[in-house]
């Protein structure tokens, strides 16, 4: 039950804030250009900030378990590696396929995963998943990146290309600002005079994301797309962890391990993977379907793996 209420307490108050958005749209206190460019302010300055402080706060000296991580990117890899296989088989649509490859990988772990793995694993499992964060956010998003440029409806770009939009990416720009600065803190330090207000824009960058996210909810479409959201969704939050707990708990992973598979594998699909998609020209309205549908039932999911993997004494 205390899981359960947990997973409950975690996720509510995500959906409340995309309700509110959604009801602010309704109620015409903001419009479609506003939301444009609250995309932007979101993309290029307020998810930066959040990833740049997490990773900035990690402290690796303490904290570094190089088998898990290993073992977590080639799972990212092998999903990729699946989805490039099977997604465009499932949909012609290339905006919609870089879409939903994204969702099968790219889970909440800053938002969700942080807090996830401490109520599972405690103090040590949240000092390892910081960690993990300074890695995994910066591979999500160079993936993604890769991803919604291969499979965007605009012309095809070179592999040069691709590299030059990864190297602007604020996203990867604040990640790797982020890790340089949590390497050199040791006997650098940012005053916290620049540093507060950074921490600043990184507590808006959730809430103000959520409510965008729900501002660009339409049910009409939502009900057009049920069958992809659906299916992606219960992939993301049922399949993929579920192979991933396995394969970690056949290689003798156990204890704080499995609670950061969990978060890593099990949570709802990043917010910040809709202000990306928006920006890359992919699917944006079943990006933000996809968002709202994972953050909706990992409250269950997340719940259901917590009890099975404690039930067979693996976490």
């Amino acid at each position: 039950m205390s899981n359960f209420l947990f997973s409950v307490n975690a996720v509510i108050p995500l959906f409340i804030l995309t309700a509110l958005g959604w009801c602010l749209t309704k109620f015409k206190v903001w419009n479609s250009d506003f939301l444009k460019t609250a995309n932007s302010i979101s993309f290029n300055i307020l998810i930066p900030c959040n990833l740049f402080c997490n990773i900035y706060k990690a402290n690796f000296t303490e904290v570094f378990d190089i088998k898990l991580l290993i073992f977590s990117l080639i799972t990212v890899a092998i999903i990729v590696g699946i989805g490039f296989c099977i997604v465009p088989v499932l949909t012609k649509d290339r905006a919609r396929q870089g879409v939903v490859l994204q969702a099968l990988f790219r889970g909440n772990f800053a938002l969700l995963g942080l807090p996830l793995c401490e109520a599972l694993a405690g103090e040590q499992g949240a000092q390892i998943a910081s960690v993990f964060l300074a890695f995994l956010i910066p591979a999500f998003n160079v993936l993604a990146t890769i991803i919604l440029s291969v499979y965007s409806n605009d012309k095809i770009e070179s592999p040069a290309q691709i590299i030059l939009k990864i190297l602007k990416n604020p996203l990867i720009i604040g990640c790797i600002l982020g890790l340089i600065f949590s390497l050199t803190k040791s006997f650098f330090e940012i005053p916290n005079i620049i540093y507060k207000p950074i921490n600043d824009l990184k507590s808006a960058a959730t809430p103000f994301a959520l409510l965008v996210l729900g501002g660009d909810f339409k049910f009409k479409s939502f009900m057009s797309n049920l069958k992809a959201v659906i299916s992606t969704g219960l992939t993301r939050l049922v399949l993929v962890p579920g192979v991933a707990i396995a394969a970690a708990a056949l290689l003798g992973f156990r204890g704080i391990h499995i609670a950061l598979i969990i978060s890593t594998f099990g949570t709802p699909v990043a917010v910040a993977s809709t202000a990306m998609t928006y920006k890359m020209n992919g699917d944006y309205n079943l990006a933000c379907q996809v968002v709202v549908f994972t953050t909706v039932f990992s409250a269950l999911t997340i719940t259901m793996w917590a009890f099975i993997t404690k039930t067979i004494g693996i976490l």
